[in-house]
């Protein structure tokens, strides 16, 4: 007998749908509604999937409870959501860093995610290698990370949002965040951060890393780290990012972002860009 295939449903972006479709596909879930705030294009992105459609995430949350809810569209995993999303049947996963001003993230500190950030480079085999690695030769005195993707793969935020989680799991919290981005603007707010981005870290005892990042190039994740006479370069390796997500839609690992703290080092990134000096 077939076993049925669970449900889920997806808050994307119009142009996200050949995204969804391979994440169902790979995650072997049965895609059953979409919804989008690009209520224009909302009818044509059911149509294309073949899905039902909602025009209100708040709705989807509740009317699809017994549906794994896969948040994918920049800013729509809004700090306001959280209670509600904590009382959901089905688990919630988001490819988009949770939203709001720093004193209600702060608030949501130490509490159990109301969203499981995926894919988190933090989660991958790779970086339990790196992990591995320092027990046996010590810590790092410095590190490249690359993260980049397209805009139908995520969002320039989520790559930086990614890197400054691994490097403070890594390194700690940096004394100096110095950033340079390539961009029509400097946004407002690091959400929408679009372009090419640098990142200079400085830690304590001198040690240092880079950030290479883009929402405008190809799917690749991968670090290298020095240390005396030892270097271990390690990432994603040719996994598709539909696949990423899919393992982490169905990964059980207890591993999650601190938000408020990774949060305020991408501004402090996104400052930088804008003042051309180094952050505190």
């Amino acid at each position: 007998m077939v076993e049925k295939k669970k449900p889920l449903v997806a808050w994307i972006l119009p142009h996200q749908a050949s995204l969804a479709k391979e994440v169902a596909k790979v995650a072997n879930l049965k895609l059953i509604a979409v919804g989008t705030s690009d209520l224009t294009c909302l009818p044509d992105l059911g149509s294309t999937l073949k899905t039902e459609t909602c025009d209100d995430i708040r709705s989807m949350s509740t009317e699809y409870e017994d549906a794994i809810f896969w948040i994918a569209e920049p800013t729509a995993y809004d700090i306001s959501l959280c209670k509600l999303l904590r009382h959901r049947e089905m688990a919630t996963v988001t490819t988009t860093p949770l939203s709001g001003n720093l004193d209600e993230l702060v608030a949501e500190s130490g509490k159990i995610p109301a969203a499981k950030y995926i894919p988190l480079f933090r989660r991958s085999t790779g970086f339990g290698e790196a992990t591995d690695d320092i027990e046996q030769f010590g810590q790092p005195l410095s590190a490249h990370c690359t993260m980049t993707c397209s805009q139908v793969e995520g969002t320039l935020w989520s790559r930086l949002f990614d890197a400054m989680d691994s490097i403070n799991n890594l390194f700690g919290t940096p004394e100096i965040v110095q950033a340079f981005l390539h961009s029509t603007r400097i946004p407002d707010e690091p959400s929408d951060l679009l372009g090419h981005m640098t990142v200079n870290l400085q830690f304590q005892q001198q040690r240092c890393a880079t950030l290479l990042l883009s929402d405008q190039s190809d799917w690749k994740r991968e670090m290298q780290m020095i240390g005396d006479n030892h270097s271990i370069t390690f990432g994603d390796g040719d996994v598709s990012p539909a696949q990423l997500i899919a393992d982490g839609i169905h990964s059980s690992e207890a591993t999650m972002a601190d938000a408020p703290r990774v949060l305020a080092l991408c501004e402090a990134a996104r400052l930088s860009c804008l003042t051309g000096s180094g952050e505190q």
